[in-house]
């Protein structure tokens, strides 16, 4: 159940919703609250860390009101700074205990082995409980005083595979004032998760197929530089469909409810900047970071030297947010270089651009930014793919292998073009894997291009259109869908 692509979640899912309306509004939230429980219980890995979700809770919730109560700073202060510690230092253990074993041995571990199994969920509902500490400390909200409704806010079962990372001042109203049913917003929830299904098990897991086979096998040095090159190209559509595909039935899910979530993406390849591309990628991640270390640090009031550290430090937060592996460290700098460096000739470029005739044109500029914003960006993904599927501590240099690798064997392609079309098809990029591609790509962004949530505008498309949409999706995922594939990616961090 846990796996929200399976049917059973779908089944819990429709039973939950159902006993949800049925039940007077006063008891809506405890049930929430059972609900969640029970998906955390369900997969018996999950089932034991169900004390440290309650524990959590516990912690935070009296924290919160001892933040509020006290007078002097310095108890405030102390309060929060023993909880935020301890909510990182569970992070810490639980993401990188194994790491640090492999890395330092039985001085790390005492000589004994370590479980390295890691609780669902654990970076969003830890960030969540601390964000929210933060915000009484800052005085932005008032701690909130009825528990069931605190440990739904902490343990919402859409939010616990892969986000979004909720703030108290959104989550926390909703749960007070339960919404009674509204066939529009449930119609728009539903198509929402079936939105999802369609980009996760059409789009991402076919490209998923294609970098796996060729990041599985770098070093037997089956595939050439051109091969590897489009595999790493293709993996950040890969991660942004597969990533945003949760989203999708994260926020479905809670429409279902009538709760809003946070909308994590907002067409991040159509940015005009790599700054910008930022802010519409994960965006409660990026803006939880900004919030609360990025302004913590300073910011951008210290002058631009210390605003450009802060920026980097920031991302390489979030790098090892992911992991805590060298190449995750390394693809989080990455991103604060090239940010800082974006946004320290940002004024040349738009000088330099205004006598550049073909730049006069909107759509000359807009490809342009999308050729640069997404070589960028994949190049630092490098990093990111070898994280994924290399976890050992030396998997750096995988990276340098593959930055090496696709400046070779492009001879191949003019001298033996039958060849690199026969290894492209026995990795899976076949006809029928282009024409769902081509076709779902040009489907979702031609929807998406408008930016407004899709639960939303499927209730704005007429109805004539509106069922052939359906039966396309779900026709799509019958006959194009990958099954059998593995979680979402994000599931892991």
């Amino acid at each position: 159940m846990t796996n929200i692509l399976s049917l059973v979640f779908l089944l819990f899912l429709a039973a939950a919703c159902l006993i949800y309306f049925v039940l007077p509004r006063t008891v809506r939230s405890p049930w929430l609250l059972c609900c969640s429980y029970l998906f955390y219980l369900y997969d018996p890995q999950n089932a034991g860390f169900l004390a440290l979700l309650a524990g959590v809770t516990l912690v935070t919730y009296a924290a919160g009101l001892g933040i509020s109560f006290v007078k002097q700073r310095w108890k405030k202060r102390l309060i929060l700074g023993v909880c935020a510690a301890g909510c990182i230092g569970l992070f810490v253990w639980f993401k990188y205990a194994r790491i640090l074993q492999e890395t330092f041995g039985n001085w790390f571990s005492g000589g004994s082995s370590l479980s390295f199994a890691v609780p669902l969920g654990i970076s969003y509902f830890l960030f969540m409980a601390t964000g929210y500490l933060i915000d009484i400390y800052r005085g932005k909200i008032k701690p909130e005083y009825r528990l069931f409704d605190y440990a739904l806010f902490v343990s919402f079962f859409p939010l616990m595979t892969a986000g979004p990372i909720e703030r108290a001042d959104h989550l926390l109203p909703q749960f007070k004032k339960p919404q009674p049913f509204d066939y529009q917003r449930f119609c728009g929830g539903m198509f929402r998760i079936l939105w999802g299904f369609f980009k996760k098990l059409v789009i991402a897991d076919t490209i998923g197929g294609i970098v796996g086979q060729v990041y599985g096998n770098l070093y037997y040095e089956a595939y050439t530089g051109p091969v590897v090159l489009i595999a790493s190209l293709l993996f950040s559509l890969q991660l942004y469909y597969d990533f945003s595909a949760c989203s999708d039935i994260a926020v479905g899910a809670g429409q279902l409810f009538g709760i809003d979530l946070t909308e994590n993406f907002k067409r991040p390849f159509a940015a005009s900047s790599f700054s910008d591309l930022w802010r519409r990628w994960h965006i409660s991640l990026t803006s939880w970071l900004r919030d609360y270390v990025y302004i913590s640090l300073g910011g951008n009031r210290c002058g631009a030297v210390r605003t450009a550290l802060n920026q980097i430090i920031t991302f390489a937060l979030s790098g090892l947010w992911h992991g805590g592996t060298l190449p995750y460290l390394v693809w989080g700098i990455l991103n604060g270089v090239y940010l800082c460096v974006g946004k320290q000739t940002a004024r040349f470029r738009r000088r330099l651009g205004a006598y550049n005739p073909l730049y006069q044109s909107s759509f000359v500029r807009r490809c342009v930014n999308f050729c640069v914003n997404y070589l960028l960006f994949s190049s630092c993904l490098v990093f990111f793919l070898v994280g994924l599927y290399n976890t050992q501590p030396g998997a750096l240099q995988d990276a340098f292998f593959v930055y090496r690798h696709i400046f070779t064997g492009w001879d191949a392609l003019f001298t033996n073009s039958a060849s690199f079309f026969s290894t492209m098809e026995s990795i899976g990029f076949s006809s029928n894997a282009i024409f769902a591609l081509c076709a779902g790509v040009i489907l979702v962004e031609g929807l998406e291009y408008f930016e407004i949530p899709m639960h939303q505008l499927i209730r704005k498309v007429p109805i004539f259109l509106r069922w052939p949409l359906y039966y396309a999706l779900c026709l799509g995922i019958l006959f194009f869908g990958s099954f059998g594939k593995s979680g979402f990616i994000y599931q892991n961090y």
